[in-house]
C-alpha cells in the first residue's frame, strides 16, 4: 500500500507528443487544411494555434518574473473597485452617487469632468460634501487644469483636518490624451513637470498622469495598437518629463496607465499582462530597476462594444471583461453602467455595474489566486506573441519622432481608421456577431423615446488635427434600425414556411433574425400544406414583405407562383441562393435574395429605402 501510495498520479498514462497529436487531428480534418481550419489569426496579424504545449514555453522564461511587476495588496490577486461618475451639472445627484456607490462597497471614485464648467472650490466641496478624503481614492478624469485641482483637492483636505500625505487617487492629467481626442496641439507641458514634483513631495499617493490607451481602443484600433500607441503616450512623457531633471522612478510613480476591456476575453487577458513587460520594459531604459518598473493600471468596460438595444446584454459584456481585466492583472477596474451609451446612468445602473465585481471577488474568489493566468501554455504564448508585435509597433513610432509627431502627421488616426474600418466591415456583413443587434435582435423593442430624454451630445467643431472620436460598432445597425422607428409605418415580414422541414426552418430562422436587425415586424406562421394556403394567409396578412423558405430545389416552382400573386401587394424574397434555378427566377421578375454571404447592413439599407 505504501508502494502505490508513492506512485505519481498518470504515470500509468503514455506521453503524448506533439507529432502525435497533429498526426490525429489531421486524420479527425479528412482531408480538410489544418491551417485554413484551426489556425485563426487575429486582428492584430497573430497566428493562433489550435493548441499549446509545455513545449512552447521554453523561450518563455521571463513571464515566470511577472509577479513582481504587480502592485502588492491585501490579497493574492487583489484590485480596487472603481464606480464611475457623470456628474455633468448635476453636483448634487453626483455627490448623492458618490456616497452611495461608497457605502455600497465601491473603493475608488472616478468622476468625469469633461462637461463641468470651471469648478470653484466651493463647487468641488459641493461635489465631495461627506466623501471621506484620504480614505477612498478619488480620481478625477478630463479636467483640464490638473494643478488648480489638486490646489483645491489639498485646500479642502486642510479645511477637513486631513493630512495632504494622506491623499490617494489621480488627477487625470493628460495633455497627449486631450490632443488626441481634440485634435488641438499641445502649446505646453511645462506645467506637468511641476505638478509631478509638487505631488511628489506633498501627496505621494496620489497620480498625476494619466496614459490613456481605452480612446485609442474606442476609436476603433486593435488591442495591439491600443497598447502600442499607450506606450508611445507614455514614452513621450518619460522624454519631457526627465528632460527636465525629474527622476524616471518619480515620473513612473505619477503614471496610471489606463486600459479598455474588449470582448476577445484570453487576448484581453494576456493585453494586459504584455502592457506590465513593455512598460517594465520602457521604464528600463530610462535607468529604472527591472523589479521597480511597476505601473499603475486602470481598466474601464469597453464603450465600444457596448449597444443601444438589448442594454441589459451590456451587463454581461461588462461582466467578461471585468473578468479579464481582473485575471490579466488590473490595479483598478471599472465596469461602465449598462445604460452608459444613452448617456442616462441611474442609481441601479451603478449598483449593478458595481456588485458585478463584487461577486467576483465575494463569491467567485477571483482575489485568492496570485497571477492565475500564469503557466497556461495558451495565455503565456498569447503574452508573448502580443508583446513582440506591439513593441515592433511602438518602435515604429518612436523612428517618427514619438506620439505627438506620429499624431500631427496623422500617422496614428490612419493605422486606427484602417482598423476600424476592418471590423466594421466584418460586422456589417454579418459574420461578426453583435448580440441584441444585428444577431438575435428584439424587434418588439422601440427605444427612440428614450433616446430623445437622454444627454447623449454630438461635437460639433472643428479643429487643426483629425480627432480620435469614441465609435460603438452597434451604431451603424443602430442608426438604420432607429430609421424604422422614426418612420411612420413598420414593415411587416410574413415567412413562407414551404416544403422540407429542416430547409424551411433554417431559413425561416436565419430571415427574421436578418429583418429584425432592422426592427420590422416579422410574422413567423405555422408551415403550409399548399402554396395556395400560403398564398391565401400573405393576402389576408397583407404583409410589405413576402420571404420565402424553403429548400433550392422547390423554388422553381414555389417562387414564380407566389410572385405572380403577390407581386403587386408585397416585396418577394428568397431566402438562400438557389444557383440552379437563378437565371429562371430572375427571367421571372423577382430579385431579391438573402443569404448568408449577402451583406447584411448594405441589405437591411436597401430595403428601408425601399419600403419606408
Amino acid at each position: 500500500m505504501k508502494m502505490e501510495g508513492t506512485k505519481k498520479l498518470f504515470e500509468d498514462f503514455p506521453d503524448i507528443s506533439t507529432a502525435n497529436w497533429k498526426e490525429k487531428i489531421l486524420s479527425d480534418l479528412k482531408g480538410a487544411d489544418y491551417h485554413k481550419k484551426l489556425i485563426w489569426k487575429s486582428d492584430e496579424g497573430i497566428h493562433v494555434q489550435p493548441f499549446y504545449r509545455q513545449e512552447n514555453q521554453v523561450s518563455l522564461d521571463y513571464l515566470e518574473h511577472m509577479g513582481v511587476l504587480k502592485k502588492t495588496g491585501n490579497a493574492p490577486n487583489g484590485w480596487t473597485i472603481c464606480q464611475d461618475i457623470f456628474p455633468e451639472k448635476e453636483l448634487k445627484e453626483a455627490n448623492k452617487r458618490i456616497k452611495v456607490a461608497l457605502k455600497g462597497g465601491a473603493q475608488a471614485i472616478r468622476i468625469h469632468l469633461n462637461d463641468l464648467p470651471l469648478l470653484t472650490l466651493e463647487r468641488l466641496d459641493s461635489l465631495l460634501e461627506g466623501v471621506p478624503m484620504g480614505e477612498a481614492e478619488l480620481i478625477m478624469k478630463g479636467y483640464l487644469g490638473a494643478d488648480a485641482m489638486y490646489d483645491q483637492l489639498t485646500e479642502l483636505a486642510t479645511r477637513r483636518g486631513v493630512d495632504h500625505a494622506n491623499l490617494t487617487g489621480a488627477l487625470g492629467a493628460d495633455p497627449i490624451g486631450m490632443m488626441a481626442t481634440s485634435g488641438i496641439p499641445i502649446a505646453s507641458l511645462e506645467n506637468i513637470g511641476n505638478l509631478v514634483s509638487k505631488v511628489r513631495d506633498n501627496s505621494p499617493g496620489m497620480r498625476v498622469i494619466d496614459v490613456d490607451g481605452a480612446l485609442i481602443h474606442n476609436a476603433g484600433s486593435t488591442l495591439v495598437e491600443e497598447l502600442a500607441f499607450a506606450l508611445a503616450m507614455a514614452s513621450d512623457y518619460l522624454a519631457i518629463l526627465t528632460s527636465r531633471g525629474i527622476d524616471p522612478q518619480d515620473v513612473l510613480q505619477a503614471m496610471q496607465l489606463s486600459l479598455a476591456a474588449g470582448p476577445n476575453y484570453f487576448m484581453e487577458v494576456a493585453k494586459l499582462r504584455a502592457a506590465r513587460i513593455l512598460f517594465n520594459s520602457l521604464v528600463e531604459a530610462y535607468g529604472v530597476k527591472p523589479d521597480q518598473g511597476v505601473i499603475t493600471i486602470h481598466t474601464t468596460s469597453s464603450q465600444w462594444n457596448m449597444t443601444l438595444y438589448d442594454p441589459y446584454v451590456n451587463m454581461l459584456r461588462g461582466t467578461t471583461e471585468a473578468m479579464s481585466s481582473i485575471l490579466g492583472g488590473a490595479d483598478l477596474v471599472s465596469v461602465l453602467p449598462f445604460d452608459h451609451p444613452y448617456a442616462k446612468r441611474s442609481l441601479f445602473s451603478d449598483r449593478i455595474a458595481r456588485n458585478v465585481q463584487i461577486i467576483l471577488r465575494e463569491e467567485a474568489y477571483f482575489d485568492q489566486v496570485s497571477d492565475p493566468a500564469s503557466g497556461s501554455y495558451y495565455i503565456e504564448n498569447l503574452t508573448d506573441s502580443i508583446g513582440e508585435v506591439a513593441w515592433d509597433l511602438f518602435r515604429e513610432v518612436e523612428t517618427l519622432g514619438g506620439f505627438r509627431k506620429a499624431f500631427e502627421m496623422g500617422w496614428i488616426q490612419e493605422k486606427i481608421s484602417a482598423s476600424r474600418d476592418r471590423k466594421m466591415e466584418r460586422s456589417a456583413s454579418g459574420r461578426g456577431h453583435i448580440l441584441g443587434t444585428n444577431a438575435f435582435p428584439d424587434f418588439n423593442e422601440m427605444i427612440a423615446e428614450t433616446l430623445a430624454n437622454s444627454n447623449v451630445k454630438e461635437d460639433s467643431y472643428s479643429s487643426p488635427l483629425t480627432p480620435l472620436k469614441p465609435f460603438r460598432i452597434a451604431s451603424m445597425f443602430e442608426e438604420v434600425r432607429m430609421e424604422t422607428e422614426k418612420s411612420e409605418k413598420r414593415p411587416r415580414v410574413l415567412l413562407f414556411k414551404y416544403g422540407n422541414p429542416a430547409w424551411m426552418t433554417a431559413r425561416a430562422t436565419f430571415s427574421g433574425n436578418l429583418f429584425a436587425c432592422a426592427g420590422y415586424e416579422i410574422l413567423d406562421q405555422p408551415a403550409f400544406e399548399s402554396i395556395e394556403e400560403g398564398i391565401k394567409t400573405a393576402k389576408d396578412q397583407k404583409a410589405e414583405i413576402i420571404v420565402l423558405c424553403s429548400s433550392d430545389d422547390a423554388y422553381s416552382d414555389l417562387a414564380p407562383k407566389v410572385f405572380q400573386e403577390l407581386k403587386e401587394v408585397s416585396e418577394i424574397v428568397v431566402a438562400g441562393y438557389p444557383t440552379d434555378a437563378l437565371e429562371a427566377l430572375r427571367k421571372a421578375g423577382l430579385e431579391h435574395f438573402i443569404h448568408m454571404k449577402c451583406n447584411l447592413l448594405e441589405t437591411l439599407k436597401h430595403f428601408n429605402k425601399i419600403l419606408l
